[in-house]
This record gives C-alpha cells, sequence and structure tokens, in this order.
C-alpha cells in the first residue's frame, strides 16, 4: 500500500537506531506516551511492535491507528529526534485519536514546543484547537491559522490570530454554531 511522502520519512527516521542518552524531558514524554499505549516501540526484523507492560508484543497492523500515532512519536522521542531546535509537521493529529487522548496529545506537543521543538499542525478538529487554546500556559507561543479563499480576488490568504476564539473565517468553530443552531430549531419545532 503506498504511503505519502511525510509518512515515509517518519517511518525511515522512527527505524533508526535508538539514542544512547535520554533527555530528562524525552523521558517524561515517553512515560505519558507508554501509559496511553500500554508499553513500549520496539523496531526489529523490519517491523514495529508494542511491546505491552504484560510482555506480550503487539505487531503495529494489529494495533489502533490512535496507539500507532502515539507509538511513533514514542520511537521518535525514543531516537532522540524531537529535540531542541527541530521540527515537527504533523497534518492531522487527532485524526484516529480517541477523543479522551486528544488532551494528552496536546500536553505532549505543549511540552515540546517548550522545550524548543517547534510545531505545525493542521487540524479539522475544533475540538484539538480548543484544547491549545485552553492548556496553552501564559509564555507559551501559539498561534492559530485559517485558510480561506478571499471571494473578490479569488486568493488563498490567512487569517491568524494568538486567540483560537477570536480568529475570522474560522470554519471549525462557524460549523459548530451552525450546527448548534440546527438542533435549537429542530428543539424549538418539536420535531
Amino acid at each position: 500500500m503506498p504511503f505519502d511522502a511525510t509518512q515515509i520519512d517518519i517511518i525511515a527516521k522512527a527505524e533508526l537506531g535508538e539514542a544512547n542518552e535520554v533527555l530528562p524531558l524525552c523521558q517524561k514524554l515517553l512515560d505519558i506516551i507508554s501509559r496511553v499505549i500500554d508499553g513500549k516501540v520496539i523496531y526489529e526484523n523490519d517491523a514495529f511492535y508494542v511491546q505491552k507492560t504484560s510482555g506480550k508484543k503487539i505487531s503495529f497492523p494489529f494495533e489502533a491507528e490512535g496507539f500507532r500515532k502515539f507509538g511513533l512519536l514514542w520511537k521518535l522521542l525514543r531516537n532522540g529526534l524531537l529535540e531542541k531546535g527541530t521540527i515537527l509537521f504533523w497534518d492531522e493529529p487527532e485524526a484516529n485519536i480517541n477523543s479522551e487522548l486528544i488532551p494528552v496529545l496536546v500536553d505532549v506537543l505543549l511540552e515540546l514546543s517548550r522545550n524548543g521543538v517547534q510545531i505545525f499542525a493542521a487540524t479539522h478538529s475544533e475540538m484539538l484547537a480548543d484544547y491549545f487554546a485552553v492548556r496553552r500556559g501564559k509564555s507559551d507561543q501559539v498561534k492559530f491559522y485559517s485558510l480561506y479563499k478571499d471571494q473578490k480576488s479569488q486568493q488563498i490568504r490567512a487569517a491568524v490570530d494568538d486567540r483560537f476564539d477570536l480568529l475570522d473565517h474560522n470554519l471549525l468553530t462557524k460549523q459548530s454554531v451552525a450546527l448548534y443552531e440546527e438542533e435549537l430549531m429542530k428543539g424549538l419545532s418539536n420535531g
């Protein structure tokens, strides 16, 4: 099955050997992710596995997609590839992740950012964006962007704000409001 170029790059980096020294920040995040996936990620015989705390070894294809995402993040951390001065591009990090784990994901990404990893995350999830807005600290540098097509010029534009709730052209919030209004109308019509 073909993978896009970014997935191939991530998998190639995850296949690299583990770093000899694990920085305290990385160890803290590895511990958090290990609790999520109930183990650690190993790479052997050209395949990824989650070595569960019970000792059982689960092949990646048999692991839930959300856990595989956390597992790849675990492996990138363990290989020493997410350290100060590095950049992480992640398209839809929330996809296939159980909604109860989104706050954990946001906490991990914010902690990486606080320690010098620049993160670019593209999302279609209002929940993910809201968690970034709610969980960020005063000193965290988080910006929200919304790309939209200017109807007059037909050019792609970007609205930018430090606050998600004040972001112009915010289709994520717009759709939530539209759904809420539809629910109200249905409730008012007893339908």
